[in-house]
């Protein structure tokens, strides 16, 4: 049995973002039944983002994991697939999905100071980027290159020793736009996201 764990982060909880979340769920578990799906919504579980004394004190070995750091940390031991889905924001990851990667993936779980594999070294990463402009757009204008360079580069792969990590784009989006096209365009590649999920099954 694979185990599916999808976060999302967006504060609007009946967003797109949650949606293709959930999709990238719904198709893992139509392939296989048998499939272990989790959601988390980080706005909806009142996670927060900011590094605090309590994680430069675990990062200094001078205290424990904090609480609700180790929690979501023991969500993903339990998963082999994990979804980070988002809306880019300023060419990059919200800060609520940032300050989940910067406290969550942190010194002894998503790497260890001695280079020794990491706790997450063998998960399946799918970093799902909500955006308004095109997929070609954000690989013509060299950004799809800076953020697989920092997020799936060097975060997931040189840093966590991930190998199975890759940036996947729901592209094109215009917020508040409700016509038939655009409904149809985003239906399309929500049905893409399904099909993600179901081939990781």
């Amino acid at each position: 049995m694979t185990n599916f764990l999808a976060f999302t982060a967006n504060p609007e909880p009946a967003s797109l973002t949650q949606t293709v979340g959930k999709a990238f769920l719904e198709g893992a578990k139509t392939k296989d039944p048998s499939a272990g799906t989790e959601f988390v919504d980080l706005h909806a579980i009142g996670f927060d983002p900011t590094y605090r004394m309590s994680d430069r004190k675990q990062y200094l070995d001078e205290a424990p994991m904090p609480d609700d750091v180790a929690a979501l940390q023991k969500k993903i031991l339990e998963a082999d697939v994990i979804a980070l889905v988002f809306p880019v924001y300023w060419c990059q990851m919200p800060a609520m999905m940032k300050g989940f990667t910067e406290r969550v993936l942190c010194r002894h779980f998503g790497y260890n100071p001695d280079g020794s594999k990491s706790a997450i070294a063998d998960k399946k990463f799918r970093v799902i980027m909500l955006t308004g402009s095109s997929e070609q757009w954000y690989r013509e204008s060299g950004i799809h290159d800076a953020i697989h360079k920092q997020v799936i580069y060097y975060m997931f792969h040189h840093y966590c020793g991930v190998d199975d990590a890759e940036l996947v784009y729901v592209d094109n989006l215009e917020m508040g736009d409700d016509s038939p096209k655009a409904r149809a365009a985003v239906a399309k590649q929500i049905e893409h996201i399904k099909e993600l999920g179901a081939s990781m099954a």
